[in-house]
């Protein structure tokens, strides 16, 4: 009998069915002949040899299975930076995170001004107990008041190959709200609403409580967005506001993962998705997972046209259409198949990633930096264009310079500064125009509301915001066909960040 060839699950399935109608085939044209011929032992011989065959055809495809997950492994593995150990848990989450989330955590190590604000957190802030707080705050729901719960989170705890005990607790109000508290090294706590607790099923229940061990497993307490803007407020340019938060929402993404890997069924992480952006829990509204899904497309239009809300850069989370629509590309994905064997991974790692990306970008500041056929006019106009804010009030300060240098790469930073001193307001003005009348035709609405949001940044960077500096943004805004609208609304949103 010959091995196997296949080097997707989903051809190793169909090699799997065709060996087993030969085999059928087989049997079916001996018993044929056997029955022909009166030959009782002969017909208990073909069907034993049938059962042998089947059961070794089994066999080797359970074989055939082991060996592409080790090789999909490998081959997804081979080019990640180790940034997660096993030290709360035996299951591979370098293979499980979602890129967004662990390259922002990467770009955040390597951020010197990031880490200081949080050595700063650190020293100024006592420890937190979380289970002293939750014990005075909330009730603790032990194995006889909660067996189901209990089961669920064992459930989860063998699932992501946990090594630290669940503690369950929750506290009264009708929101449905679920969150994970800074673990101890043998503990992990989580509290549950207690609306949500009473009108979630298992499956939900067990996605949610997923969801917030993720949390814990990718560490993303570690980068407390909110302590690290109040910490930093006098020393963070504003864009580290939006990056924060984009952060937040990628982190989202990855813990949705380790809930699916609970729940075990996408159409129940679907209607968990479902019961929280719209609050209906009963059957008055017949559920439809696919028609809940095409709610994305509608969003995708919303989000690209001119009327783009700019506070979407500052939201935690991603809207509930966008990240069931990236849950549906992981179950769908053979990084997915690592996990669960019965997921035929019909998407690769590489495509998951970035259609994820793309529809994360909906909501995210578009990296200006990244190298396109145009990227060096796009920065050559976003220095321009934040040299004019600057110069706007009369004075260029250094809490300026600083966002200006964020918002563009350091060569080009470096090239504009050292050319920009001899240039005169009209030289400057003339390439502006000339610059936009290039990049018109090829940039997309999303990439000038990207360009406009971060020139905003110069504005508020010293801490007031002129009328001359408005105006400038005004104009620039006018150059790029985009409402001028939308500029007092960035500015409006970014001085009400908390």
């Amino acid at each position: 009998m010959n091995e196997y060839k296949s080097k997707s699950l989903a051809e190793l399935e169909k090699e799997h069915q065709e060996a087993l109608t030969i085999a059928q085939n087989k049997m079916l044209e001996d018993l044929a002949v056997a029955q022909a011929n009166g030959d009782t032992e002969k017909l208990q011989a073909v069907s034993t040899a049938f059962q042998d065959t089947a059961q070794q055809l089994i066999e080797q495809y359970t074989k055939g299975i082991e060996t592409i997950n080790a090789l999909n492994l490998k081959n997804i593995t081979e080019n990640i930076v180790e940034v997660y150990d096993n030290s709360r848990a035996d299951i591979d989450l370098n293979a499980l995170v979602y890129d967004g989330d662990r390259d922002y955590v990467l770009t955040f190590q390597e951020d010197e001004l990031i880490q200081k604000i949080l050595t700063k957190i650190k020293d100024n802030n006592p420890v937190f107990k979380s289970r002293r707080h939750l014990l005075k705050s909330s009730l603790r729901l032990t194995k006889t008041l909660a067996p189901v719960l209990h089961e669920i989170g064992l459930h989860c705890k063998g699932i992501l190959k946990l090594k630290a005990d669940i503690e369950f607790f929750v506290y009264q109000s009708d929101t449905f709200n679920a969150a994970c508290y800074p673990p101890d090294e043998d503990k992990l706590y989580i509290i549950l609403s207690s609306g949500l607790l009473e009108r979630f099923k298992k499956d939900e229940l067990a996605f949610v409580v997923g969801h917030e061990i993720g949390h814990v497993l990718f560490e993303h307490f570690n980068y407390p967005v909110k302590h690290i803007l109040d910490e930093g407020e006098n020393e963070l340019a504003p864009i580290y506001a939006m990056k924060l938060y984009a952060w937040n929402r990628n982190a989202e993404i990855s813990a949705d993962r380790a809930g699916l890997l609970c729940c075990q069924s996408f159409e129940a992480a679907g209607r968990t998705f479902f019961k929280l952006s719209s609050g209906v829990t009963t059957d008055s509204l017949d559920f439809k997972l696919n028609a809940y899904i095409e709610q994305f497309s509608d969003l995708e239009a919303v989000l690209k046209d001119d009327t783009h809300d700019p506070s979407d850069w500052y939201s935690s989370h991603p809207f509930s259409p966008l990240r069931i629509k990236a849950l549906e590309l992981f179950n769908k994905s053979e990084t997915y198949g690592l996990f669960n064997p019965s997921i035929k991974g019909e998407i690769t790692e590489e495509a998951m990633e970035l259609e994820i990306k793309r529809i994360l970008s909906l909501m995210e500041p578009e990296d200006l930096e990244n190298e396109t056929e145009h990227s060096d006019k796009i920065q050559r106009f976003m220095f321009l264009g934040g040299y004019m804010i600057s110069k706007a009030d009369g004075t260029v300060d250094d809490s300026e310079i600083q966002a200006l240098s964020s918002i563009v790469s350091p060569t080009i930073f470096a090239e504009c500064m050292l050319t920009v001193k001899g240039l005169t307001e009209d030289d400057i003005i003339t390439e502006i125009v000339d610059l936009v009348k290039e990049l018109d035709v090829v940039l997309s609405v999303m990439q000038k509301l990207n360009m406009l949001r971060d020139l905003s940044i110069i504005s508020y960077a010293d801490g007031q915001i002129d009328a001359e500096e408005v105006s400038v943004l005004h104009n620039l805004a006018k150059q790029l066909y985009i409402k001028t609208e939308f500029i007092d609304r960035v500015i409006s949103d970014a001085q009400n960040v908390d």
